[in-house]
C-alpha cells in the first residue's frame, strides 16, 4: 500500500526511525495502542535521547518565560533533554506521559522542581494553570477525533497571557508507521481547521512555522507558538 502522506517530521529527533506506512480513513479504529508501544521501546527511546542537546525551538521559547514560570510538558517521555533544562532554568515542571515505563525513567532524573505523571492529556485533572505548555512530538498522537478537544484542554489548563509551543503536521488525517519495530498512530488537523480550532479556544497565534527545519530539531511539518487570550 502507498502512503497516503508522510509522517509530519524527520531528522535529529527520529534518526532511528524505520518508515513503515499505510493510510487509514478517519473514522476507522486503529489497532495501535500507543501507551504499550511507548513503553515497549523506552530503553531504546531514553538512550537516544541522553545523545541529543536540547531543541533550539525549546531553548528560545523558555527565553519567553519569566523565571519560575510553572511548565506542562505533554508527552514528556523519559523527561531528558527537554524537561532536564526546564529544571536546570529553574522552572516548575510537571510533565505527564501516557508511557508508565517512560515516566518511572524520567523519575529517575531525580530533577529539582519536577513532577513526572503517567497520564493521558485528554483525562488530566487539575486545579493548577499553567504559565506555559509544551507539546513536542506529542499532539498528533491523539485520535483524530479528539485533535480540536486537545486544544481546549490545553486552554484550559493555561494562565490568561500562557504560552503554548507544539509541534504539528501540516495534512489533515491520520496515519501509521513503525519506531524502534513498534507500531505508532499519528493524525493531524489541516492547517486551516488548525487555525479555526486556535480561534475557538482563545490562542493566539504567535508564530507558526511551517517545513520548520533546524539542526537540533531536525524537520517538522509545523511548530507554532500560542497565547491563551
Amino acid at each position: 500500500m502507498k502512503p497516503r502522506s508522510a509522517l509530519p517530521f524527520t531528522g535529529a529527533d527520529h534518526l532511528n526511525l524505520i518508515i513503515v506506512l499505510f493510510p487509514s480513513d478517519k473514522g476507522i479504529k486503529i489497532n495501535c495502542d500507543i501507551r504499550n508501544s511507548y513503553n515497549k521501546i523506552s530503553q531504546k527511546w531514553c538512550d537516544f535521547r541522553k545523545t541529543t542537546a536540547i531543541n533550539k525551538c525549546i531553548a528560545e521559547f523558555c527565553e519567553r518565560l519569566k523565571p519560575g514560570s510553572k511548565i506542562l510538558d505533554i508527552g514528556c517521555g523519559g523527561g531528558y533533554p527537554i524537561d532536564a533544562y526546564l529544571a536546570n532554568k529553574g522552572f516548575s515542571v510537571t510533565g505527564i506521559d501516557l508511557s508508565e515505563e517512560m515516566i518511572t525513567r524520567a523519575k529517575q532524573l531525580n530533577l529539582q522542581g519536577a513532577t513526572f505523571i503517567a497520564d493521558d492529556i485528554l483525562n488530566y485533572s487539575t486545579a493548577e494553570k499553567y504559565d506555559a505548555v509544551i507539546a513536542f512530538d506529542s499532539l498528533w498522537h491523539i485520535t483524530y477525533a479528539m485533535q480540536e478537544s486537545t486544544f481546549r484542554i490545553i486552554s484550559d489548563l493555561l494562565k490568561r497571557g500562557g504560552l503554548c509551543i507544539f509541534t504539528y503536521g501540516k495534512t489533515d488525517g491520520e496515519i501509521m508507521g513503525t519506531m524502534f519495530g513498534e507500531q505508532f498512530y499519528y493524525s493531524s488537523l489541516g492547517i486551516e481547521k488548525l487555525k479555526f480550532a486556535m480561534q475557538r479556544n482563545s490562542l493566539e497565534i504567535l508564530d507558526f512555522a511551517l517545513d520548520y527545519k533546524e539542526a537540533t530539531t531536525g524537520e517538522r511539518d509545523l511548530i507554532a507558538i500560542v497565547r491563551k487570550i
